[in-house]
């Protein structure tokens, strides 16, 4: 009898964290992603979203350009700090039009997406966390 070669795949699921203060969004986005086969944890305020990075493992922030407890430019400024940042994608309400969003992304935003655009969102998560694969650490 020949040996046979086993082969061992990573199937854990990916880890994500999505603030947003609309109730509504945060259903639909969990659905969606739980779906496309992620574990989705969800907040409403930064200060929840600080408090779940601390304790628990992220492989991806989703987060809202608005929450009702700071800014996202505060926000990707406090993750910045952290000694393992943190891959983010920036949620608008609507699509983004023509405007320059570099800021974001020189504060750490990976992408910047509709949230409505529910089949974007998903491409934009696993284009992000196929660049970061290396980078980010097995469970």
């Amino acid at each position: 009898m020949e040996p046979v070669e086993i082969i061992v795949m990573n199937t854990r699921r990916r880890k994500l964290l999505v603030a947003d203060c609309h109730g509504d969004t945060l259903v639909v986005l969990e659905k969606l992603l739980e779906d496309a086969g992620f574990d989705t944890t969800t907040v409403w305020t930064a200060k929840d979203a600080l408090s779940l990075l601390d304790s628990g493992t992220f492989d991806l922030l989703l987060l809202n350009q608005y929450l009702p407890d700071a800014r996202c430019e505060e926000f990707l400024k406090e993750l910045g700090k952290r000694r393992e940042p943190l891959a983010c994608i920036v949620i608008l309400p609507s699509e983004p039009e023509m405007a320059d969003f570099t800021h974001l992304e020189t504060l750490g935003a990976r992408d910047v997406v509709c949230k409505r655009a529910y089949r974007q969102v998903v491409a934009a998560v696993r284009e992000c966390l196929a660049c970061n694969q290396n980078s980010i650490p097995a469970a």
